[in-house]
């Protein structure tokens, strides 16, 4: 027989744990202690006193969830009561989109149920690899969905998404059309599917709005998921600070210089840069992108305190366009430059090869003057010789 609890919430639905998993106890005390506990303490009157403060074993739990129930059951008394909360007394819990609190305890509930030990996914993975596993967290994620105003039209895809807690996050947070993970390794990417699948049932448990939702195992390089990645989504995170130089090549070639105009994409090391175009960068993806760094958080990631910087990468072809227009338009320019320097120093030519014809010409006339003043002198001389003889 499953671990059940009853839902409080009008559109809430009952959740179901298995009972041979004996960390699925400690999901169920975690949910009545930090959940119902704080909203409802009215419905926990029954259980035995002290019990939020004592660390209770399996069978314990599971007598306070079973006192908790014949209180929020349908058939208990005062039923329409109980089942009524206003959202003024559920408050955050009372509405169907979530914040970031209940998106995070959600998250983290459903953490704890596929991933009871975690040491696991960290021994599983290479180090110093592209394999290298680490965590953004979910605080550091609320500040990228809410920087980039993430919502209903926006489809998100991590690239890499090891068990799947930021997709599931921001299918929850954001109210995105849809969130897709795909994760290459096999021992994450089966503990995924169990996250996704528990996600699921308490989302459906507290009455809550969700996104598609949907975490692959698979390899994202593989044709088969070419489509997804650059047609469909709109927004891209992948945690590549590990990367090698060879991955980061091939993603940047077979991925991210097919993306359709306006696609995000948010990363731990940047893919552009911020240099603008030159001859010799056009066929960089800074050619058609735009890229700005982040707000980073203290805390932000699981492998340091420090604060990791993230970018962001936007497709801008038209970035590309204008290169080759400006350049087409000084090409122009110097053309017509070049072609007016032609018709100056052509008129220059012609204008010396005038002035040379007049001056011929006033030298010539000059030389013609002087030797009619000659013939005339000489006449002179003789006509006054002769009369003086």
């Amino acid at each position: 027989m499953p671990l059940e609890l009853f839902p409080i919430c009008g559109t809430g639905k009952t959740l179901r744990l298995p009972t041979s998993q004996p960390h699925m106890y400690q999901v169920i005390y975690g949910i009545l202690k930090q959940v119902y506990l704080p909203l409802v303490p009215d419905i926990l009157e029954g259980l035995p006193q002290g019990w939020s403060e004592l660390l209770l074993d399996q069978n314990q739990v599971a007598e306070c969830a079973k006192k908790y129930n014949m209180a929020a059951k349908p058939d208990a008394k005062n039923v329409k009561r109980r089942r009524s909360y206003s959202s003024s007394i559920l408050k955050e819990w009372g509405h169907r989109q979530c914040t970031f609190g209940v998106a995070r305890d959600i998250v983290n509930f459903a953490y704890e149920c596929a991933v009871p030990r975690p040491s696991q996914l960290n021994n599983h993975y290479k180090s110093f690899s592209s394999e290298t596993y680490g965590e953004t967290n979910l605080e550091q994620m609320a500040s990228i969905i809410d920087e980039l105003r993430l919502g209903p039209s926006d489809v998100f895809v991590d690239l890499g998404s090891g068990v799947g807690q930021l997709v599931c996050f921001a299918a929850a947070y954001s109210n995105i059309k849809q969130a897709v993970g795909i994760e290459l390794s096999p021992l994450p990417a089966g503990r995924a599917v169990d996250l996704s699948n528990y996600f699921k049932k308490i989302m459906d448990h507290f009455g809550k709005n969700c996104g598609a939702l949907k975490l692959i195992h698979g390899d994202f390089l593989d044709p088969k998921f070419k489509k997804l990645i650059t047609e469909e989504a709109t927004v891209i995170y992948i945690n590549n600070l590990a990367f090698g130089p060879e991955l980061m090549l091939r993603i940047t070639l077979e991925l991210l210089q097919e993306l359709k105009p306006g696609t995000r994409i948010v990363s731990t090391k940047p893919f552009g840069s911020r240099k603008r175009v030159t001859y010799r960068s056009t066929c960089d993806l800074s050619a058609i992108s735009d890229t700005v760094q982040m707000r980073s958080l203290v805390n932000g990631v699981s492998w340091t305190a420090n604060k990791v910087d993230f970018w962001l990468t936007t497709m801008v072809p038209t970035k590309l366009y204008k290169y080759y227009e400006s350049e087409l338009h000084k090409k122009k320019g110097h053309c017509e430059r070049s072609e007016a320097g032609e018709q100056n120093q052509e008129h220059g030519r012609k204008k010396r090869k005038t002035e040379l014809r007049l001056d011929s010409s006033v030298k010539k006339s000059n030389e013609s003057g002087t030797n009619s003043a000659r013939s005339r002198r000489l006449a002179f001389s003789e006509r006054t010789l002769s009369s003086n003889l």
